[in-house]
């Protein structure tokens, strides 16, 4: 590995791990005060509210952000003729997912004021959904420190308005009003500072081009689509089949397993777009790469497991209090889920850099399935634990699909004839 690519990266992952840092400290923070201003009940339903509209949000993209990051991160001047096309795209899907997410809210068994909620959230995801292509076109020219300061301004609003909100009114339709707000100026920070990186921001509207893209794009979509059943539904599911309580439950310990998932998205946030370049340029200097990140998030995956069962009661008491006991026993479940996670991060980002796609696709949604029948299956009987039993399972089944086809010679053919 050169030692420019090594300092890129090292630049890059240091921008976005203080980021990440500084974001969880003030994420978390704010779950804190949520769970102890309103109870295991009130981070249910926050919980149901931004997972819903997150499970919801299916046709926001099609792959789209993530086949153009590819795209540029391997030629850059494609930058400037794929953009327009693409944000057109995201405009015109945005818009139809918002629509899905209000028809499918309208009739939920849940609460006037809480579908209002909502709806709301689903309105400003619209501009999420299309920011997120300003992203792409930074991580795709290797610059993370821009986004870095829009997480860290966003988390620091959500913290400080936020926080001080829920102890005073404690209401949480005030809380995630004051989120909204937070959310939509860190989208207009992303969407001005992408813009850096082209000459002239444009958008076109022409459908042959965009099912053009499409062809290429969906395998990336139905992984994001699987990835996103696997990580939410859990959430959802047991919102619907078990109330509000049990959600809580849940979402204490998955929000302390949270805290370590930070390892493995600045690894693909850095390491992917030199994936996707050396893939072409240099595949000896790509598989050192990958071999010393796999080195890396094993042995760190491990240790986090055993820490987290080591100290999951602590944990939850000193975080949530007495009130979320329960949650302890479902954080030692989930522990066994971070080696696994870990993996699936780089070895899944590794795929998508270098073609495999539409291999990962096919893994990804048979294990997604696998969780949504696991799901039903255990919610009703074991409730929380259930939830994070199938998620053990079904992260543990990509792991080995992943690590099998890796022993297989998928990872690199070194040969520059192919």
């Amino acid at each position: 590995m050169t030692e420019s690519l090594k300092l890129k990266l090292i630049k890059n992952a240091g921008w976005l791990f203080g980021s990440e840092i500084i974001s969880k400290l003030f994420a978390y923070g704010i779950i804190v005060v949520l769970s102890r201003t309103l109870g295991p009940e009130g981070l249910g339903q926050y919980s149901f509210i931004f997972y819903y509209v997150g499970l919801l949000g299916i046709f926001s993209d099609l792959g789209v952000g993530y086949y153009f990051m590819r795209e540029v991160a391997r030629d850059r001047s494609k930058a400037e003729e794929l953009l327009p096309d693409v944000l057109g795209f995201k405009v015109v899907l945005a818009m139809l997912n918002f629509l899905v997410i209000v028809a499918l809210t309208l009739p939920l068994p849940k609460p006037e004021w809480m579908k209002i909620l909502i709806i709301l959230v689903g309105a400003e995801a619209m501009l999420t959904w299309v920011a997120y292509i300003f992203i792409r076109i930074m991580y795709a020219h290797e610059v993370t420190k821009y986004e870095a300061i829009a997480r860290v301004a966003e988390r620091t609003w959500a913290f400080f308005v936020g926080g001080a909100t829920l102890y005073f009114r404690r209401s949480l339709t005030s809380f995630v009003l004051i989120l909204l707000i937070g959310y939509a100026v860190r989208e207009l920070l992303r969407i001005k500072w992408g813009s850096r990186f082209v000459d002239v921001i444009k958008i076109r509207f022409r459908p042959e081009v965009w099912i053009s893209i499409l062809k290429k794009s969906y395998p990336f979509w139905l992984m994001g689509l699987f990835t996103m059943i696997y990580y939410r539904t859990d959430m959802v599911m047991l919102s619907l089949m078990r109330g509000d309580y049990e959600t809580g439950i849940y979402r204490a310990a998955y929000t302390l397993i949270e805290v370590s998932l930070f390892i493995p998205k600045v690894l693909f946030a850095t390491t992917m777009p030199s994936m996707a370049r050396l893939w072409t340029e240099d595949r000896r200097t790509l598989e050192m790469l990958l071999k010393k990140s796999f080195q890396l998030v094993l042995g760190l995956g491990v240790l986090g497991a055993v820490g987290y069962y080591i100290l999951a009661r602590l944990g939850v008491i000193v975080v949530f209090g007495d009130n979320f006991l329960p949650s302890a026993h479902v954080l030692r479940i989930l522990s066994l889920v971070i080696p696994f996670m870990f993996l699936n991060s780089l070895l899944g980002s590794f795929m998508n850099a270098t073609g495999k796609e539409r291999t990962f696709m096919k893994i990804a949604g048979l294990t997604a399935l696998l969780n949504v029948v696991l799901n039903y299956i255990l919610i009703p009987y074991y409730s929380a634990s259930g939830a994070a039993i199938a998620t053990v399972i079904s992260q543990g089944i990509i792991s080995i699909s992943l690590l099998g086809l890796y022993h297989k010679k998928i990872e690199i053919e070194t040969s520059p004839g192919i």
